[in-house]
């Protein structure tokens, strides 16, 4: 799986991480060092992925959401 970029807030408790494994754009995403879940994009651009990735950073996305439509629940 090859790591393409990450977000971290200014205040650095929320990350981000886009990866690609078989063509697949996923998303890693932590609160305070933990995994909270990993969203998987089969059908989406990178640009969508990358816009996901960051509204987690910025505040935008929630927990919630992440749960939602995740691989691993927290």
């Amino acid at each position: 799986m090859k790591t393409l970029s990450s977000f971290i807030s200014r205040c650095g408790s929320k990350k981000s991480v886009i990866r690609a494994s078989n063509d697949i754009l996923m998303v890693s995403f932590y609160q305070d060092g933990k995994c909270i879940g990993e969203i998987e994009y089969p059908d989406k651009s990178y640009p969508y992925v990358r816009d996901a990735a960051e509204n987690w950073s910025i505040g935008v996305m929630t927990i919630e959401t992440i749960q939602k439509y995740s691989q691993q629940a927290a």
